[in-house]
């Protein structure tokens, strides 16, 4: 019987344990639960690093963790990481074989992310008796396209076509996923179609080369108007990188080659306003583009003379007066039926005569003349204007020259310029040289110095035409040089003094054929006193006169004489005067002759010619041949 009875407890002890492990399977919880968080998407950018988190959450405390990363290929997944407690193992022989690697907090980190890349990763985690799970993440990968390439039509585009023709072509390459082409004209976008039709239209085509990278080149078809001419057409590529980002880029601007028939023509002359020997340019400019035909003519007397031309400029050299009239040119375009284009202008080529002075020269006056007048006049094209200058000063602004009463300072040289305001640079000059003749005209100075002993030194200036002879009452012959100035001559002597105790006279005179004038002075030792410092002084009288003044002074001088001779003899009659030998007394002279320097000075500038005067110790006047030489040698420099 114990042996029937035994085996009912084993029965019943087999019962239990299948029930218990009934209840743990059918109630999972009473064990534990693994969950795992990846992200759903993950954008990465090629040949550069991107990281995939993940976080599991173990519902119960397990010892025993394992994770593992897989890369899906299709619907086959590939293990590429496993790591089970503290050993870890990258899988060999995969695409990711030294490209990955995970961290403590089981983040997936693939370097140098590829084309290839772009699929599901799986992270799987499991725990023992809590179990296991895992968690999808796509990976997308994003390439930016290289900068887009134009490339315009090699043939023009006529407006007159009545269907598009292709402008250009747009190339971007190696983009990923493949990116957008949009067209532009003049920074505005052009609202092109794929579908066909009569104004604008594109072609796109994709492509994607062994890499898996995209090129897309898209072709636009443009119906162009005229004003097109001048636009700037450009293509836009864009294009989305990771996070969202959109960007884009642009080609370069191009114009396209059109034609388009001719509807106006201008004729343009340069310069603007003509003189003679001025050299003539004519454009002919057409508003078209085509092929054209120009035709330079000149009408002359009702009669139209063409010219030699090629292309649409033409010039005429060195143009005079008798060229102005009507110049004008034809364009013929092939492209316009049955219509020639043709323009004209009044061209006036402008000019100056040459000058005339009135009274005809030479122009000799006498000082003191009185009312002298010269006109300066030049004929032109249009109204003239007249400046006479004088050593680059403006004398006169109008064609005459007056000279109420003529001096030696009117002497000089003249130039009359003849302008026409209107007209740039056209204008004409001629110079003349006014002589003034006369008796000479002195002014003398005086100063003393001490030098071995005091002296006086006496400068005279003289000026005249002709050319003054200069004499001085001395015993030595000074050497004076004199020299032409604003057409007289200006004669400058300087003489250096010893003064002594006698009283010293001294005239100096200058003669021409005209007359002569005499300066004359006294020097009087006796009442010079030298001071201490500086330089000596002298009692110095003088006077300047002319031949009639001379003769004035002669008489005077001998009424004096005759006076004191009677004064003289009345007191010796009367007895008040000795008389005999003893009151004789000798008369010693000091010669006043030594170191006398005679030199010229002349502060101006004058014409270069010197000339040393002869005879300056006599009386020789110059005579009229003379006059007229210098007058000869005078006009001889202006030339």
């Amino acid at each position: 019987m114990s042996s029937a009875a035994t085996p009912e407890p084993a029965s019943v002890s087999g019962s239990l344990c299948l029930t218990l492990l009934t209840l743990t399977f059918a109630i999972p919880g009473i064990i534990g639960t693994v969950k795992v968080s990846t992200p759903p998407v993950v954008e990465a950018e090629m040949e550069k690093p991107i990281s995939i988190p993940c976080v599991p959450e173990i519902s119960t405390p397990s010892t025993m963790k394992y994770i593992q990363w897989f890369a899906m290929e299709k619907d086959t997944r590939q293990r590429i990481y496993f790591q089970d407690g503290e050993s870890s193992t990258v899988d060999n022989a995969t695409d990711y074989t030294g490209r990955i690697r995970v961290d403590k907090n089981y983040t997936l980190t693939i370097d140098h992310v590829k084309l290839g890349d772009e699929r599901t990763f799986l992270c799987q985690v499991g725990a023992g008796s809590a179990g296991s799970n895992e968690a999808p993440t796509e990976l997308k990968v994003y390439d930016a396209p290289e900068m887009p390439e134009i490339i315009p039509s090699a043939t023009s585009i006529s407006i007159m076509g009545t269907m598009p023709a292709e402008i250009a072509s747009c190339r971007t390459r190696n983009g990923y996923p493949a990116p957008n082409i949009t067209w532009y004209k003049d920074r505005m976008p052009l609202q092109a179609t794929a579908m066909m039709n009569d104004k604008i239209y594109m072609k796109s085509q994709a492509t994607q080369e062994p890499s898996g990278l995209y090129t897309i080149v898209s072709t636009l078809y443009y119906l162009p108007e005229k004003k097109d001419k001048d636009s700037k057409f450009y293509c836009e590529v864009s294009y989305r990188m990771p996070l969202g980002v959109h960007r884009m880029m642009e080609s370069i601007r191009i114009s396209i080659a059109i034609t388009y028939p001719t509807e106006n023509v201008e004729l343009l002359i340069q310069p603007s306003v003509l003189k003679e020997s001025d050299n003539m340019t004519m454009e002919c400019k057409s508003d078209g583009s085509s092929s054209v035909e120009y035709t330079f003519y000149k009408v002359l007397d009702g009669i139209e003379e063409t010219f030699d031309n090629n292309g649409n400029t033409m010039e005429v050299s060195r143009v005079k007066r008798v060229d102005s009239g009507v110049y004008g040119c034809r364009v013929l375009d092939f492209e316009v039926e049955d219509k020639e284009f043709n323009v004209n202008k009044t061209v006036t080529i402008n000019y100056l005569d040459p000058i005339v002075l009135t009274p005809k020269g030479p122009y000799i006056f006498t000082e003191g003349d009185r009312n002298v007048n010269l006109y300066c006049d030049a004929k032109g094209s249009k109204p003239t204007s007249v400046v006479w200058t004088k050593h680059k000063t403006v004398v006169s602004s109008a064609n005459e020259l007056s000279l109420p009463v003529v001096t030696f300072d009117d002497s000089g040289n003249y130039s009359c310029k003849v302008t026409v305001p209107t007209v740039p640079n056209l204008a004409r000059q001629k110079s003349i040289s006014i002589i003034v003749k006369g008796p000479p005209q002195v002014n003398c100075t005086e100063t003393t110095f001490h030098k071995n002993g005091p002296h006086m030194n006496l400068t005279c200036v003289f000026k005249g035409y002709p050319a003054p002879e200069v004499t001085c009452s001395v015993k030595e012959a000074p050497t004076i040089r004199h020299h032409r100035q604003n057409n007289y001559v200006v004669v400058v002597s300087e003489l250096i003094l010893p003064l002594t105790v006698e009283v010293l006279q001294l005239t100096c005179n200058g003669t021409n054929v005209h007359g002569s004038e005499a300066y004359n002075f006294i020097v009087n030792e006796g009442s010079m006193g030298v001071p201490t410092t500086g330089s000596p002084t002298a009692d110095v009288t003088h006077n300047r006169s002319s031949g009639g003044v001379v003769i004035v002074v002669i008489i005077v001088c001998i009424l004096l004489l005759a006076i004191l001779g009677a004064v003289l003899y009345f007191l010796y009659k009367k007895g008040k005067i000795p008389c005999g030998r003893s009151g004789k007394q000798d008369i010693t002279r000091t010669d006043a002759h030594d170191d006398i320097v005679v030199e010229v000075k002349n502060d101006q500038k004058v014409p270069e010619e010197t000339v040393l005067l002869q005879g300056v110790n006599g009386e020789k006047k110059p005579s009229s041949d003379q006059e007229r030489k210098e007058y000869a040698d005078l006009r001889s420099e202006e030339t």
